[in-house]
């Protein structure tokens, strides 16, 4: 009887150090609010105009978009891990998926972690300069870390609009004196791969970090480059997009800044989900140049945040069929909002933020105005909470 009581011990404390060298955890955010927007609506006839309208709603994922996922980790030994994430967008107002229907849309990866060596993942891969998923090196650079419906930074910063490649292989470092670096290739940015190789939409991205003591430095780099089928048949150029930021904490007040340079875009970002709706036929591509300057506050146990961003395009002029045309994008987006923190894992949430069209298109043909599908206001109440 005492021999199977200490086999049974045994058996106990090998099951205990087995669970302790594994861990499978489940995690979430339920973000879920009232939203008013007004925004531009399509015309329902032919030859009608755009108008603007506006809708109240019950909206998820204002502040951060509801999810939730399935992280772990094994220990191999010698300070290797295996890991992995799965992670589901859903729309908590519906009950549907996020990301378009995608089971694990917002990231997908498994890989092995070093604690001098980093982290080798392969899979679908939020980039470091996306503000957001596990490997982001960029969000704190915005006050409303690239959430917050139309006030946050990806508004503006095209890589900040939740950039996800499929197919794709990361590495990043661990925190060298304050210093975190990363790279990641996808051979496919949407959707399995096809052969030839050049049949595939490719992306890469180089970002890094650094902390020293209140000051936060941030910089990425993002080249997508399209396939054979979008080259053709005019040629589309590689999609180059740099961002530089910097916040300095004052305690009682962050301030935050930030910087892009992004050339050959072909794609207008607009927040209504119109993109590219402005550009004449003959324009591939067109250059441009955001920033952005915000604030964080303390203010009463929660925090104010606010921030004004310009997208500065350069103006693009040319002749088609429709007559002469000049072709400038340029807007403004400014947004207000205020946090406050019921308990560590639960807040509530309320902002403010306008986007509003400030370029130029004049081409003949051209029946309504940019402003009318381009201009946008939001207001947001909200409570978010995290297990």
């Amino acid at each position: 009887m005492k021999k199977s009581l200490m086999a049974l011990a045994v058996l106990g404390a090998m099951s205990s150090v087995a669970s302790a060298q594994s861990s499978v955890t489940m995690y979430g955010i339920i973000d879920i609010g009232v939203q008013w927007n007004e925004s531009g609506v399509a015309p329902t006839t032919t030859g009608g105009i755009y108008t603007q309208e506006s809708v109240f709603q019950v909206q998820s994922g204002y502040q951060s978009g509801s999810r939730f996922g399935v992280r772990g980790s094994e220990a191999l030994g010698k300070n290797w891990n295996a890991i992995f994430t799965l992670e589901a967008g859903v729309n908590v107002d519906t009950g549907t998926s996020g990301q378009n229907g995608q089971l694990f849309g917002r990231q997908a990866w498994g890989g092995l972690q070093h604690d001098s060596f980093g982290s080798l993942v392969l899979g679908r891969i939020a980039t470091p300069s996306s503000g957001t998923g596990s490997f982001d090196l960029w969000g704190a650079v915005d006050p409303f870390a690239t959430g917050w419906g139309i006030a946050g930074l990806n508004q503006t910063f095209i890589p900040s609009n939740a950039l996800r490649e499929d197919n794709s292989i990361l590495w990043a470092s661990p925190t060298w004196a304050g210093f975190k670096f990363a790279a990641q290739y996808s051979f496919n940015v949407l959707g399995q791969e096809v052969a030839p190789s050049g049949n595939n939409t490719k992306g890469m991205t180089l970002a890094a970090n650094w902390t020293w003591g209140p000051l936060f430095l941030a910089a990425t780099y993002d080249v997508i480059s399209p396939s054979n089928a979008l080259n053709s048949p005019s040629g589309n150029p590689d999609q180059k997009m740099t961002q530089l930021g910097a916040t300095w904490d004052f305690k009682f007040l962050k301030i935050h800044g930030a910087y892009g340079i992004q050339d050959n875009v072909r794609l207008v970002q607009n927040s209504s989900g119109g993109a590219g709706i402005f550009a004449p036929t003959g324009v591939v591509a067109y250059d441009n140049n955001p920033w952005m300057l915000g604030v964080t506050v303390p203010l009463f146990g929660g925090q104010i945040l606010g921030s004004y961003q310009y997208s500065d395009a350069d103006n693009v002029t040319g002749t088609n069929v429709n007559g002469a045309y000049s072709f400038e994008p340029d807007y403004s987006v400014w947004g207000i909002g205020y946090s406050y923190p019921f308990s560590r894992r639960t807040n509530m949430y309320i902002g403010y933020a306008q986007q509003e069209w400030d370029g130029n298109v004049s081409q003949s043909g051209v029946a309504a105005a940019p402003s009318q599908r381009f201009d946008r206001k939001q207001f947001a109440l909200g409570i978010r909470h995290l297990f």
